[in-house]
């Protein structure tokens, strides 16, 4: 996705929350340095997952940490592990529960700090989740991927935060339904909330899915960079991607590949009018390929 200039203030405002989250003592140096990036980096036809990538890499070394969000991504963990019964209980009772997985580990994406709109606490997602579920799907392409379920063989599900991660064990559950090859993705280094391997160590993941592979390096959705290796042929051969999130859609839809299904909430309206959504609405979305062939 091409960066547009509601992004800028976006990516600001993470690096304040950033800074703030660590100690504060920072704070005027990153938020200095980040404004500094952004106004060499931001263009036209700049993707908005490298500049933030960017961006964040720098913010991190000068906050002198690998991970700033480790203990909000330990509490969302606990808050979705609370939350789990009742939704597998709500998957349980449906009557399309491959739609009904995928809207719970939607709704866990509604989990996204310091950007002005997603839930800053973890807490406040277990006040809303019945309210999030009641929603449904505001789009809804689960009968076109369920046609494609029913024909693969390898599937990819690329994994966004923690906290929604939990969720997603329910996607994962109702997938191998499909007697599919099934492959998690999660990230080889923390970056913003993402689950890494270290994250989802006591979540039982592995007796889910066939494998678990890591995203290589450090990026904001994936890095670009990783495709013309094993990773990127990994992701070719599979017969659907499953991407969780807003950040892998800012980076995939930069690439060829494809078919890709989103599952996200559009939190922001850069990214719900890339992909022609409404925004603040759960979504399942389709893409044959992406945009750039």
């Amino acid at each position: 996705m091409q960066m547009t200039p509601e992004c800028v203030p976006c990516l600001i405002r993470r690096v304040l929350f950033e800074a703030e989250e660590v100690d504060g003592s920072t704070t005027v140096e990153a938020v200095r340095n980040a404004t500094e990036m952004l106004g060499e980096l931001f263009g036209e036809r700049v993707c908005s997952a490298t500049v933030a990538t960017q961006v964040h890499r720098a913010t991190y070394d000068i906050l002198g940490t690998r991970d700033p969000y480790q203990a909000l991504k330990r509490k969302s963990n606990e808050v979705c592990l609370g939350l789990y019964p009742a939704a597998e209980r709500f998957v349980k009772a449906s009557k399309n529960p491959l739609r009904d997985a995928f809207l719970c580990s939607i709704v866990g994406n509604v989990l996204d700090f310091g950007i002005g709109t997603g839930y800053d606490d973890p807490s406040k997602l277990k006040k809303e989740f019945r309210n999030l579920l009641s929603e449904g799907l505001g789009h809804d392409d689960t009968p076109k991927i369920r046609s494609i379920l029913k024909k693969a063989e390898r599937i990819i599900y690329l994994g966004d935060n923690c906290g929604e991660i939990v969720l997603d064990r329910l996607a994962l559950k109702e997938l191998k339904k499909f007697d599919v090859d099934l492959t998690l993705v999660v990230k080889e280094e923390p970056i913003l909330t993402d689950a890494t391997k270290k994250d989802i160590s006591e979540l039982g993941m592995e007796k889910l899915v066939d494998r678990i592979v890591e995203a290589p390096g450090f990026a904001v959705g994936l890095n670009l960079d990783s495709l013309s290796g094993p990773f990127g042929k990994m992701l070719r051969n599979a017969d659907l991607i499953i991407a969780k999130g807003m950040a892998n859609f800012e980076s995939l839809s930069e690439t060829d590949l494809g078919p890709i299904a989103y599952m996200l909430r559009t939190k922001c309206s850069p990214v719900a009018n890339a992909m022609g959504l409404k925004k603040d609405i759960n979504a399942v979305k389709l893409f044959q390929r992406g945009r750039r062939k």
